[in-house]
């Protein structure tokens, strides 16, 4: 028995080693078909059969390499399953007690049993207000804890995340605010069952295009990070509601934010650009707008189509007057106009009926009418009003 074993491990590692070995192959003609002199070479100086042929090449080493991996993937189907779990070796065991051991993780967090271990669904580990070992890095051998469904990592000292958390496909909620990461692994596109993910106050450059593939994603929170752009992918999330990028380095908003129809919450203020897209008045189910500190003189037009809109951000920035439109967004309940260069507010504010809550502080040479006065009055929360 034990040298059967030896033999398929044997086989196995040598179909990994050429997977592998053709995978750089591929990607080696991959880059060189994609630089763009080479592809000026291949128009003037090749012939159509030739670049055909280096395609059709191409096609033959990933089809080479996909009967590996399938190969690969009817091995591991014979493996004994416990409870829609694969069992998982004693190694992999021992990795993750020795993980939790290190950084003091309670029963509770962690169990350290096998059943109970394999059966977890939630792993909360944050060390938000807590005094307790700050959690530097997760084992790679998580990534067999495929039951988890929800991860709370928030406020610790993580600066990446495993490339091994591609394999919990049932996670829903992915937690890692407060922390060190540059960057997010490539794998975490194949969480495609993810509703909520926040990595905010961290200290990520980019997104990985693979994002696009998160499908069922509701919540994007990545703002207080360092991005300077968003993947095109992103335009894939669909189903997303909520949408927070706010302090970033982010140059522009890209047009094609107007195709995600489905957001409801807005956050884009603290970055590098002024100009909004107009796409953005394709977004009619915008109940919370956050244009705050954008360094704008004036709000465009096309707010006023946003007639779903119950709160309104649109403080520090360098307004000098609020259009009369702003009257026709009768759903409002919240609206910040704080720390701008208002001189004066529109009558047709008195409209706002439904308003609870309004901010008018920071604009030092803002006079009011008595019709104004005695509206804001009627609002319940008030910051910045002066009744005299």
């Amino acid at each position: 028995m034990k040298d059967n074993k030896a033999l398929i491990k044997k086989s196995t590692s040598n179909e990994l080693s050429n997977a592998k070995r053709q995978s750089k192959q591929i990607i080696e003609l991959t880059d060189k078909i994609l630089d763009n002199r080479t592809q000026r070479e291949l128009t003037t100086h090749k012939s159509n059969n030739q670049l055909v042929a280096s395609y059709d090449w191409l096609r033959k080493k990933f089809s080479g390499l996909t009967d590996i991996l399938t190969n690969r993937t009817q091995q591991e189907m014979i493996i004994p399953k416990k409870n829609n779990q694969l069992m998982i070796s004693d190694e992999c065991l021992q990795e993750i007690w020795d993980w939790a051991d290190e950084f003091e993780l309670t029963e509770e967090e962690l169990p350290r049993n096998k059943e109970d271990l394999l059966a977890l669904t939630e792993l909360d580990i944050n060390r938000w207000y807590s005094n307790r070992k700050k959690i530097t890095y997760l084992p790679n051998a998580i990534g067999n804890l495929t039951n988890l469904t929800k991860i709370y990592v928030y406020a610790n000292q993580l600066t990446e995340l495993p490339s091994s958390i591609g394999n919990l496909i049932n996670l829903k909620d992915l937690w890692a605010s407060y922390n060190k990461f540059t960057e997010l692994p490539h794998s975490i596109g194949n969480l495609t069952n993810l509703a909520y993910l926040q990595v905010t106050n961290n200290q990520i450059i980019e997104l990985p295009n693979s994002i696009g593939n998160l499908k069922n994603l509701n919540l994007l929170r990545v703002h207080s990070n360092q991005l300077s752009e968003l993947p095109k992918t992103m335009q894939n999330l669909k189903n997303l509601r909520e949408l927070n990028v706010n302090s970033n380095q982010l140059r522009r908003l890209p047009d094609w934010i107007g195709s995600l129809t489905n957001l409801t919450k807005l956050f884009v203020g603290y970055n590098q650009f002024s100009e909004l897209p107009t796409s953005v008045s394709n977004l009619t189910n915008l109940t919370e707008l956050y244009i705050y500190g954008m360094q704008r003189k004036e709000l465009p037009d096309w707010i006023k189509n946003l007639t779903n809109l119950t709160q309104l951000d649109v403080g520090d920035n360098q307004l000098r007057e609020l259009p009369n439109w702003i009257g026709n967004l009768t759903n409002l309940v919240d609206l910040d106009v704080g720390d701008n260069q208002l001189r004066e507010l529109p009558n047709s504010i008195t409209q706002l009926i439904k308003l609870e809550w309004i901010n008018i502080d920071g604009n030092p040479n803002l006079i009011l009418s008595a019709e104004i006065k005695e509206f804001i009055r009627t609002i319940k929360h008030k910051i910045g009003f002066k009744d005299k």
